[in-house]
């Protein structure tokens, strides 16, 4: 049975495990990573490895948990504090989009894996919840501080009509090997939202 650690020495052995599954899992994909592979990258014996995972998915679970929490924290937790709120609408929303492109980038290979989870297991359909929200917050904060220049009365169904759109076209171009040019993409993107969310006078 995994144990949770108390010690901190205990704690420092598990932390080391989930940054070497993070990034075998990121390098190789969960199915070509082994077990044996992991305990050896994190310096720790595979006895170790059983103690505080009860196997490979609940590392990639936990791993997945702490990659989450990275792009909620780090990416999406400041977006608006980080937004070009002074510059063109064009700007604003090549703004949310990129970090949307910077969010499902960190690691493609692991943001997969993540995905393919969310339906069989309930923490990870709830992690993925939570990283949805966490964008649509952060939108829903941006456009609350253009609400001047904004056309749509309900900012709150906007920002979930936008970040629905921004997450579906991410996931095509990076985590199901669209052929389609990345580039134009974006670039269809960010026209496309920024007519919808903006007044004309703003479209200039």
């Amino acid at each position: 049975m995994a144990r949770d650690p108390i010690q901190r020495r205990s704690k420092e052995k598990k932390r080391k495990i989930i940054v070497a599954g993070m990034k075998l899992f990121s390098e190789k994909g969960f199915h070509k990573t082994g077990i044996v592979e992991i305990a050896e990258e994190a310096g720790v014996s595979v006895g170790s490895f059983y103690g505080y995972f009860l196997d490979k998915k609940d590392l990639l679970i936990q791993v997945s948990q702490a990659y989450g929490s990275n792009i909620i924290r780090g990416i999406y937790g400041r977006i608006t504090e980080e937004a070009p709120l002074s510059g063109s609408s064009h700007e604003i929303v090549k703004y949310i989009v990129d970090s949307a492109r910077q969010a499902h980038t960190l690691s493609t290979e692991l943001h997969r894996e993540m995905l393919a989870l969310k339906n069989r297991e309930p923490e990870m359909a709830k992690l993925d919840k939570s990283i949805t929200c966490s964008f649509q917050t952060g939108v829903e904060s941006i456009l609350e501080n253009c609400r001047d220049r904004i056309k749509i009365q309900d900012i709150r169904i906007a920002s979930k009509l936008v970040t629905g759109a921004i997450e579906e076209t991410m996931h095509s171009c990076f985590l199901e090997h669209s052929e389609e040019p990345k580039d134009r993409i974006f670039e269809e993107l960010i026209e496309m939202c920024t007519g919808y969310l903006f007044k004309p006078t703003e479209l200039n």
